[in-house]
């Protein structure tokens, strides 16, 4: 059985956003707890992987550009790891060449947007990565 936790009748699906900027954690936290999210932050992979060890998330938001650990490199650990590859992933970048389009898709990201971005098309993405 491959039940999408989104759609189960928890009260809030849980996203897990992954990215070192500070301000954009705290307006994507906003955005999507005013639209029914319950949103975990984490501002490098490390602390990513340590929250996903807690309590996995029902998607995963993450950035490409990060220090130490980038976005294309979480995203091939999240896929071999049986545990945790399930999880639907975004891709939220200012990144937007082709080439970082494709390496993220060759990763195993389930969809990408770009920054900036509406909260509309965030939420239209979200819908069409977990459906309805």
């Amino acid at each position: 059985m491959d039940a999408n936790p989104l759609k189960m009748n928890s009260p809030l699906p849980r996203v897990l956003v992954v990215d070192d900027d500070a301000s954009y954690c705290t307006i994507i936290r906003e955005l999507l707890v005013r639209n029914g999210y319950e949103v975990r932050l984490a501002y490098s992979v490390e602390e990513a992987l340590t929250l996903l060890q807690d309590e996995p998330p029902d998607l995963i938001l993450t950035d490409l550009m990060m220090p130490e650990v980038d976005g294309i490199t979480f995203i091939r650990q999240l896929r071999a790891s049986p545990p945790l590859s399930k999880i639907p992933t975004i891709v939220v970048s200012a990144l937007v060449l082709a080439r970082e389009r494709a390496a993220a898709a060759q990763a195993g990201a389930d969809a990408f947007v770009a920054k900036p971005f509406s909260i509309n098309q965030l939420q239209a993405t979200i819908q069409k990565v977990v459906g309805d």
